[in-house]
């Protein structure tokens, strides 16, 4: 009898030591997204943060309502763009970042250089990006969102590849191109990282203030 009482009360601890484990993973997990967007370091990576099933607190309706309501833009739209970036494991809150930073979430906008919808894409970028995926190209187009979220997610990607997972030269070389990126690294050579600029600094402010929102609106 008290062999039988002594395992059920060893079953119930280990039932309970499981579950805390488990909530304790989930909090740890939360925290350390939350951390992410602080680091400045040239290891930042890009990783698989939203859609990774281990985060299933992660709502995607609500990020697509999340997204229309932070964005302005429409649900198509937003979903759109929520879909994109889990198709291509690109964090959709940095997208959401360089968004708010090159148009402020504009998908008229026109820069003073000729960049062009929410983006802020170059002919001589968009042009190039288009082709590689396919697409029949010309610059007014540009102006048409689910097109500039598919080219500006696409060539985001290809500079995040390029600097093996340093988010703060793929963002400078986004805003500077690469060769201004090049320059730019050059005068700054004695940094600790010469490709952290005002623009990656910005981006990355954005990104976590949009995360910090969405866990409450999520919430």
């Amino acid at each position: 009898m008290k062999r039988e009482k002594y395992m059920t009360m060893l079953f119930a601890t280990c039932v309970l030591s499981y579950f805390m484990m488990i909530n304790m993973s989930m909090t740890a997990s939360a925290e350390d997204l939350s951390k992410y967007y602080g680091k400045t370091t040239s290891q930042q990576k890009i990783e698989t943060f939203i859609f990774d099933l281990r985060d299933s607190y992660i709502n995607e309706k609500k990020l697509i309502q999340y997204a229309n309501e932070l964005t302005g833009l429409n649900l198509s739209d937003c979903e759109y763009m929520a879909k994109e970036c889990k198709n291509e494991k690109l964090d959709i809150f940095l997208f959401l970042g360089v968004l708010r930073r090159e148009s402020n979430f504009n998908p008229s906008a026109i820069g003073t250089s000729g960049e062009r919808g929410l983006g802020q894409l170059m002919e001589n970028t968009a042009k190039p990006v288009a082709e590689n995926l396919g697409y029949e190209y010309h610059s007014d187009r540009l102006f048409d969102t689910k097109f500039n979220i598919k080219l500006t997610i696409t060539q985001l990607l290809y500079l995040i590849n390029i600097y093996d997972g340093d988010l703060h030269m793929a963002l400078t070389a986004y805003n500077r191109g690469q060769q201004g990126l090049d320059d730019y690294m050059e005068k700054r050579s004695h940094a600790n990282n010469p490709g952290e600029s005002e623009y990656s600094l910005k981006v990355l402010q954005f990104a976590g203030e949009y995360k910090e929102e969405f866990d409450k609106f999520n919430n």
